[in-house]
């Protein structure tokens, strides 16, 4: 009886014992899953700050860059400014030493003029420009081509005519008449009107009477 009882009791104590130790162990067991949901706050926490720290570093080396960027091209403004000065400074110096020449160069050419003004003036004899071609040189008209006399011929019988009209008449080209007609103007044969334009041509007086003449010549003749 004494040796049940014993082992009863043993067995209670272990059974107490068993008990205790299981709400020890479970109470561990416990802490450990809190404190390891701590330890894996804290993780996820710092893991988080180090992405915060490391997009800050990464976006203050993108300014950073973009800093260096505007940097440099502030100081290569800054330096083609300065060069840009220093070449209007020598432009300018440049330009200030011509117009010194310039103002050096009228001064002569004034005092040269005052001189040239001082001086007496010869006074050439006027020489007649239009003058009349002198009847006495010959047969004058018998100098002249078939097709110049022939203008000469029109000219008188119009009266008055321009280059259109006179190369419509004659059949050649404006170029071919225009010569023609200026050739017989610098050898003193026809005149022109200049108030107009086209120019408009007619027969001198005398060369007109020379015309008439040869015409008057001519039917005598026959």
């Amino acid at each position: 009886m004494e040796l049940f009882f014993a082992t009863a009791c043993l067995f209670a104590v272990t059974l107490a014992a068993s008990f205790i130790y299981y709400q020890r162990i479970k109470l561990a067991q416990e802490e450990y899953e809190s404190s390891k949901d701590v330890i894996r706050s804290i993780t996820v926490g710092f893991t988080q700050q180090v992405k915060k720290i490391a997009n800050l570093i990464r976006n203050i080396e993108i300014d950073a860059s973009e800093a260096r960027a505007i940097a440099s091209e502030a100081i290569k403004v800054s330096q083609e400014t300065m060069e840009t000065v220093k070449e209007t400074s020598g432009e300018r110096q440049r330009i200030a030493e011509k117009i010194e020449d310039t103002e050096k160069a009228l001064a002569e050419m004034k005092e040269e003029m005052q001189k040239l003004s001082r001086r007496p003036v010869a006074v050439p004899a006027r020489v007649a420009v239009d003058a009349p071609i002198p009847l006495k040189q010959g047969a004058v008209l018998d100098r002249l081509t078939p097709t110049e006399l022939d203008v000469l011929t029109l000219i008188e019988e119009m009266g008055e005519g321009s280059v259109p009209q006179i190369r419509e008449r004659i059949q050649k080209t404006r170029e071919h008449t225009a010569r023609l007609l200026k050739k017989l103007y610098d050898r003193g044969f026809i005149d022109r009107n200049t108030s107009g334009m086209p120019y408009r041509y007619h027969i001198r007086k005398e060369i007109r009477e020379l015309i008439q003449q040869q015409k008057e010549n001519r039917e005598i003749s026959l």
